[in-house]
């Protein structure tokens, strides 16, 4: 897969301060990253690119706002994925640091980045051995 920069879609919400990302996995499929609770803005942006959302990626505990990816575990079986030391109460993959999940063709790989919060991940984006790009999820 040759990984592309249009791949990414930001979605910004001013008013939250909170920043979502969508990437388009090349597929068909999607990994949504720090998803709000309203799932307005990424259902028109994975409607209008034609994607499934199969991913579901939290940085950190939100205290600011609800974290979308619960929903969208629910509704779309998006696996949800996130901290390990976060002990969160609810089906998800706990990621500790290093730890890769295969995304089918690209990978992710957690990085422990504790600061904002204890339990705060950043996501390493690689399309084989090449980095692409790094959420990182800090307000």
């Amino acid at each position: 897969m040759s990984f592309e920069s249009d791949q990414v879609l930001a979605l910004v919400d001013e008013g939250l301060g909170n920043s979502c990302y969508l990437v388009d996995l090349g597929d068909g499929r999607a990994l949504v990253v720090d998803q709000p609770r309203d799932l307005r803005a990424t259902r028109v942006a994975v409607s209008s690119r034609n994607l499934r959302i199969v991913f579901a990626a939290d940085t950190h505990l939100h205290a600011d706002f609800l974290s979308g990816a619960v929903q969208l575990a629910h509704d779309d079986g998006a696996v949800m994925l996130a901290s390990a030391r976060g002990r969160r109460e609810l089906p998800h993959r706990a990621l500790g640091d290093g730890e890769e999940v295969d995304l089918g063709g690209l990978a992710i790989t957690a990085v422990s980045t504790p600061g904002h919060t204890d339990e705060h991940l950043s996501y390493l984006l690689r399309d084989g051995r090449t980095p692409v790009g790094v959420f990182t999820g800090g307000h």
